[in-house]
């Protein structure tokens, strides 16, 4: 996928997610997501962190001296699962967390080298593809959990799935549960949760 639709796709994505973020009612931080064993506070806690190393990563550094940045910026927080009781601090922290990814994504030359990711060195487009998706299926988990009423940006959707196969075949064992199947002419959406390993709404 051609750069400037990369970033199309990312800007679209993280603002589905920050819909849903804002859509938080303040009963909802402990309710279960779709995603793993996290609440709401935890699946946003997760996004917060990835784009919190976007720039660090986009800059060239390893992974040792991104976390290093990371960690002198912010101060620690929970890791996913240690439920994090959420509230407005975290919708600020994913709000000034998703300003700095974007803008991270879309400064000049910042897709055209590699970036040192958990499985190696990666092509800065391979890693805003993964980005992409785990924006778009995090935006569902979240969704779900909240039961917020609006779709997700059908635009996105489909240009997610159309790297979702390749995302999934080169990341390592463990961080996607197994496909479910789907019919193989499942809406797009559907087809796309279910190679997450997610069983789609009916």
């Amino acid at each position: 996928m051609p750069a400037d639709d990369l970033i199309t796709t990312f800007l679209t994505a993280q603002r589905a997610f920050s819909d849903r973020v804002h859509a938080v009612a303040g009963d909802q931080w402990a309710l279960p997501t779709p995603a793993r064993e996290w609440t709401v506070a935890d699946l946003i806690w997760h996004l917060v962190t990835e784009h919190r190393w976007a720039g660090p990563l986009l800059s060239g550094v390893d992974l040792d001296a991104a976390g290093a940045v990371v960690a002198g910026l912010y101060p620690a927080g929970p890791e996913p699962g240690d439920h994090d009781p959420g509230g407005p601090d975290l919708v600020r922290a994913w709000d000034i967390a998703a300003t700095q990814s974007a803008e991270a994504f879309r400064a000049y030359g910042a897709l055209a080298g590699t970036v040192h990711i958990g499985r190696g060195r990666a092509p800065a487009p391979e890693y805003l593809a993964e980005m992409n998706l785990d924006l778009v299926v995090h935006a569902w988990d979240l969704g779900t959990a909240i039961g917020y009423p609006g779709p997700l940006p059908a635009e996105a959707v489909t240009a997610v799935f159309a790297d979702a196969r390749a995302i999934v075949d080169r990341t390592p064992a463990g961080m996607f549960a197994a496909a479910v199947e789907v019919p193989a002419d499942a809406p797009v959406l559907d087809r796309l949760l279910a190679l997450s390993g997610r069983t789609p709404a009916r």
